[in-house]
């Protein structure tokens, strides 16, 4: 999975948790594993690229 798959299934996910008034279980725990994935690949960043990448998506 390139950075760009994983972002976006970031994106997908969190689109999810919002749609839903108490988001489920496994889009949670599938979060989880993403936001892990990101930090593995980025070590010392956090979540910095995934923002990063969100706003340039958004212009």
């Amino acid at each position: 999975m390139t950075d760009d798959e994983l972002f976006t299934r970031m994106g997908e996910l969190e689109k999810e948790s919002e749609r839903q008034s108490v988001p489920d279980q496994a889009v949670l725990a599938t979060i989880a594993l993403v936001e892990t994935e990101i930090e593995r690949r980025f070590p010392g960043q956090l979540m910095a690229p995934y923002r990063e990448w969100r706003r340039r998506e958004i212009l």
